[in-house]
């Protein structure tokens, strides 16, 4: 049987450690993959009982899967939500979320930061359906500075936001958008996955959703895909019986018991990937070379002081600003130890130039209002050693 937490008495780590148990009737200590895609019943009274939701039971995996219900319960538990609802890939919970909130007839708002991913989606599929879209700005982090307010009063379907965002670490208040957000009656949504609920939890600080891409920190191994929306019974429920059924971007049984084996070790994976982290950050911010470093956890970082209030650590991210794309592309030949690659949250270090690899299909215009410039480049610091990491950077700036 699962553990049954009393109040907050069970810390994080043990709540990722144990999860949403089950009741395997071997009692493995490793919860089962149930690689199924049908489930037989007995009798057409227990078909009556399972459909009609007088008890739990399975028909079809598209629908739900004992395996995936577990990771779902788990990520409930561990940022809060009611429910949680599981998808094959974070686009697939982003897309779902989007996609819900298109029936309700009005405009959508976003924070001008983005995934690529998301913004791609906006404006191949949401603006050519008839969508009408407003991206507002935090500057400095507060929700009162950049139009949120005037947004909201005109109404919205919702507003969807990333904090720390991909890839320029900006930080959002997020306590005060939600405030603001509950005065309009506009429900909020926030992308947690740069940070994470080992770092933070933004149903805590008063947001209605919030969505992660399991195939980064969760998984926490670079070997799978996946997806996850928490948030209250009644909005994760119409997800699970509509969108997620009906787009079909259903998580595996096998992928689903991978993440849970991640999210054993995840709070001392972000621990150990924020400590990293922070010490290249200060490396690379005393360079000569190095025009700006964004990481929240610098204290010259402009919503550092809100990071450091509403998370539990600052990360593994950050971005690089050099002077030209040509020093950031010498930068990132030069490195041994740091690969090149676009995904992030793996024990592996990495790193990508956003302009001609994540953000390529934005134009320059856009890429050049968010702080999207040739010659930055975003990190996604692993779990080696800490002296070999430094030195790989010292090395990589050494040469220009």
């Amino acid at each position: 049987m699962a553990i049954e937490p009393r109040g907050e008495e069970w810390g994080f780590e043990t709540r990722a450690v144990h999860g949403e148990e089950g009741n395997d009737p071997y009692r493995a200590l490793t919860p089962p993959i149930y690689m199924t895609s049908t489930y037989t019943f007995p009798s057409m009274e227990t078909v009556d009982r399972v459909t009609g939701g007088k008890e739990e039971g399975f028909v079809y995996s598209r629908a739900g899967n004992p395996t995936v219900r577990q990771f779902e319960r788990t990520m409930a538990r561990l940022e809060g939500g009611e429910e949680g609802v599981a998808f094959s890939s974070g686009m697939g919970a982003i897309s779902a979320v989007l996609l819900s909130w298109a029936k309700k007839g009005r405009p959508f708002l976003f924070s001008r930061h983005l995934y690529s991913g998301t913004r791609h989606f906006i404006e191949s599929m949401l603006i050519p359906l008839g969508a009408t879209v407003r991206y507002v700005s935090f500057p400095e982090g507060a929700p009162s500075k950049g139009g949120l307010e005037e947004a909201l009063r005109e109404g919205a379907a919702g507003l969807f936001l990333e904090t720390p965002s991909n890839p320029t670490l900006e930080i959002v208040d997020l306590s005060a958008t939600a405030a603001l957000c509950r005065t309009y009656g506009v429900p909020l949504a926030v992308d947690n996955t740069f940070a994470s609920p080992a770092l933070q939890n933004p149903l805590a600080l008063g947001a209605d959703l919030v969505i992660h891409s399991a195939t980064k920190y969760l998984g926490g191994h670079g070997d799978l895909l996946g997806g996850v929306a928490l948030g209250d019974r009644q909005t994760i429920g119409s997800l699970r019986t509509v969108e997620a059924p009906l787009l079909g971007a259903t998580l595996s049984p096998m992928n689903a018991w991978l993440i849970l084996r991640g999210i054993k070790t995840l709070a001392l994976r972000m621990e150990a990937h924020s400590q990293r982290a922070s010490l290249l950050a200060r490396i690379l911010s005393g360079h000569r070379a190095v025009v700006r470093v964004h990481y929240p956890g610098l204290a010259e970082h402009p919503g550092h002081g809100i990071a450091l209030r509403q998370m539990r650590g600052t990360g593994g991210m950050l971005s690089i600003q050099f002077a030209s794309f040509e020093a950031a592309r010498r930068f990132m030949d030069r490195l041994r130890i740091i690969r090149i690659g676009v995904s992030l949250g793996d024990p592996a270090s990495l790193v990508e130039h956003p302009a001609s690899m994540s953000h390529r299909g934005w134009s320059r215009e856009v890429r050049q209002s968010l702080g999207i410039e040739e010659g930055l480049v975003r990190m996604s610091v692993g779990l080696e050693s800490p002296d070999d990491l430094a030195r790989d950077v010292e090395e990589a700036l050494a040469g220009l």
